[in-house]
């Protein structure tokens, strides 16, 4: 027992190495993601004109239309489960909408550097809540749905042991092993906050002073299953809509789907992996499925997750200004 304790460790110790050093790989990231938009460009430009004899009838427009709807709610969803985060770490009382802040600076993730909407809540959280504890919610959000992502990839196949590797970054969010996790990431985090003129420093007795209500953020972790899930619902209206969905099963491209999501997230270069997850799936499917058929369900996948992030922020945006202009 004392042997697998002492693995099991040297294996966590060298996942979050590889996840710091993923994180701070700067220009690797830049590069990779250039890269990566570069391919995809050069794919469709070879593939333009099949592209365009692709028609949009009414089952397409239908298929799209819900894979809009269930981007919509994904980040919906993904907000609540930031709340339910915030809870669990011990503030549920705060003068803070939590869903409204989420979903407003939701948007911001499009700015150059990738870091604004965490900027943002962590300055308005601080308002109201201790900045430790800020920082924190902040801190695990992104973690938490990768943990989510990668906790779907060895259910899609459960005959195949050595996935369950990925089970790893969910476990590093129980009490045992969460105090290195947070010591490990905050540190990343920290300097970024800093480049951009946040004065804050934490150290290890910042975190440990942190309760959280469980061992285990259990209702967060589900919600932000489903937030995964809801976006690949989006993905799987978007290949309905072009008819590619039979090729494989629906079980492989939920894995495609994670992976690819999930690589997307760890090369945050540009908003939303956009290059790095498209590149993933052309890369991993090769010719089993028409390009230009997968081209169009990347397309329109990445057109319905751009609109359902700018969508809400915008229709927040017009409520507040005609909330004031009726005052």
């Amino acid at each position: 027992m004392e042997l697998l304790i002492y693995c099991f460790r040297n294996l966590y110790k060298s996942i979050i190495y590889i996840i710091k050093n993923i994180i701070s790989f700067k220009y690797f990231k830049a590069f990779l993601t250039y890269l990566s938009i570069g391919f995809v460009a050069i794919t469709i430009y070879i593939n333009f004109d099949s592209i365009l004899k692709e028609e949009l009838n009414k089952e397409v427009i239908y298929f799209l239309s819900l894979g809009c709807i269930f981007s919509i709610v994904s980040i919906i969803v993904n907000g609540i489960a930031w709340k339910e985060l915030i809870k669990w770490l011990g503030n549920e009382k705060h003068n803070v909408n939590i869903i409204y802040l989420f979903l407003r600076t939701n948007s911001l993730k499009y700015l150059p550097g990738g870091i604004w909407h965490f900027l943002e809540r962590f300055r308005v959280l601080s308002s109201s809540i201790t900045p430790e504890q800020a920082f924190t919610s902040v801190l695990l959000e992104p973690f938490l749905m990768m943990s989510a992502a990668l906790f779907l990839l060895p259910i899609t196949d459960l005959k195949n042991i050595s996935l369950l590797i990925f089970f790893i970054p969910s476990i590093l969010l129980a009490r045992r092993f969460r105090g290195s996790l947070l010591l490990q990431l905050g540190a990343i985090k920290i300097m970024q906050f800093k480049k951009f003129g946040e004065k804050i420093d934490f150290g290890k007795e910042s975190f440990r002073a942190i309760n959280p209500s469980s061992a285990f953020p259990f209702n967060s972790f589900i919600l932000e299953i489903l937030f995964i899930l809801l976006r690949f619902a989006a993905f799987w209206c978007c290949l309905n809509a072009f008819l590619i969905h039979d090729n494989i099963s629906i079980s492989r491209w939920i894995f495609l789907f994670s992976s690819a999501w999930t690589i997307g997230l760890l090369v945050p270069s540009a908003p939303g992996g956009i290059g790095i997850f498209e590149s993933f799936i052309l890369l991993t499917l090769g010719q089993s499925i028409p390009t230009e058929s997968l081209l169009l369900v990347l397309i329109y996948y990445r057109l319905l997750a751009s609109i359902a992030d700018l969508f809400i922020p915008f229709i927040l945006i017009l409520k507040r200004t005609f909330e004031r202009l009726i005052k």
